[in-house]
């Protein structure tokens, strides 16, 4: 075969397996199964990544669910998978698009789902900023927290001297970002693992930050003590949720 004629039919090679690997990227939305998942023509489930939303049951899952449907029900979609793509229940693991619109991203917009690990780094941004602007609008979820602008101001996840042995150098630090004090008695902070401290009697100001440090110490009114005699957050990254005193999400954070 003549180099031109090689080179031609590597062209045509190439062309063909870019047209089967965009039509094995795009399906046909059967069913929407809940407000991250979804059923495709071809039987393949999705999980949408990046993002979870409220289970079936719970507040909001059924806005989340009705949200999801009226962004893909019936539509063609394109998937990007994540790595791994599949998990354990062998959903795909997906960043799913209509059109041009991340209906991830969008459903987080919307209030109705919150960020959560893993994310990959090209999407977190995004989908971050669309989180604190639902949430400052109380959009969905956020709904009745506008006057409540509790942020993390810093995590320290690693201590910088003795290890995993000095606790209290493992911290996150909590910021009052709106001009009324916040009452922040029985609120919770969990990591993606479910450990749990509760708030004592305590009142953040305006403007005001807590330190929450791992180990064990005397509370104080800019320092709290978790009591943990473990590490806590992961070096690698976590999320930080934070919940009002009657199990309201206030505030997901991802490091």
């Amino acid at each position: 075969m003549k180099p031109r004629t090689q080179f031609a039919a590597l062209l045509t090679l190439s062309a063909a397996l870019a047209v089967s690997a965009s039509a094995a990227d795009t399906a046909t939305v059967l069913q929407v199964l809940d407000g991250d998942t979804c059923k495709l023509d071809d039987d393949r489930r999705v999980r949408y990544l990046g993002i979870d939303t409220p289970e079936k049951g719970d507040p909001g899952a059924e806005e989340a669910t009705q949200a999801n449907n009226t962004l893909v029900g019936g539509k063609k979609i394109r998937i990007e998978l994540g790595k791994p793509e599949k998990d354990r229940d062998g959903r795909l693991l997906a960043y799913v698009f209509v059109g041009k619109t991340c209906v991830n991203e969008e459903l987080v917009r919307q209030g109705v789902a919150y960020v959560r690990r893993p994310v990959a780094a090209k999407h977190k941004t995004a989908f971050v900023k669309a989180q604190e602007e639902a949430r400052r609008a109380g959009r969905g979820m956020w709904a009745g927290l506008t006057n409540t602008q509790i942020a993390i101001a810093a995590v320290h996840a690693k201590p910088e001297a003795g290890g995993r042995e000095n606790l209290n150098d493992e911290y996150i630090v909590i910021e009052n970002e709106g001009q009324k004090s916040v009452t922040l008695t029985g609120w919770t902070v969990l990591d993606e693992s479910h450990h749990r401290y509760l708030f004592p009697k305590f009142t953040l100001p305006a403007g005001g930050k807590v330190t929450l440090r791992t180990g064990l110490g005397e509370n104080t009114d800019t320092e709290l003590f978790w009591g943990s005699r473990s590490a806590m957050w992961n070096d690698t990254g976590d999320t930080i949720f934070i919940r009002d005193a009657n199990g309201k999400l206030a505030l997901s954070h991802v490091y």
